[in-house]
């Protein structure tokens, strides 16, 4: 394989899987305001475990019904108002996203 079609065959390999990553995200960082999400977006490790962490939750609200669904979106709520007022602090955005992990794996 010559080098142009390996470094085209690598860019539409890219392109299909980086709009996978990006819903797996919990919000867009395109739009964040937030001082919460700016420090996510941009530190590695906040984006990762906010990627496991909506990977979670995403999976358990589609697979819920009734007031267990209702009990989940609650809860979410509650935690991410929690995480707001982490503002730009790293350890306690990270603390929040591990235990809210914890959580999720639990549930």
């Amino acid at each position: 394989m010559t080098t142009a079609r390996c470094m085209f065959a690598s860019l539409f390999v890219f392109a299909i899987m980086m709009p996978i990553a990006a819903q797996a995200q919990s919000f867009n960082c395109r739009t964040a305001e937030r001082p919460d999400e700016i420090l996510i977006c941009q530190s590695p490790r906040l984006r990762e475990l906010d990627e496991i962490m909506a990977s979670l939750y995403f999976s358990l609200r589609n697979r819920l019904y009734g007031a267990e669904l209702a009990e989940l979106e609650g809860s979410q709520r509650a935690w991410l108002r929690s995480r707001i007022g982490c503002g730009r602090d790293y350890g306690c955005i990270q603390s929040h996203y591990r235990r809210r992990i914890r959580q999720l794996r639990n549930y």
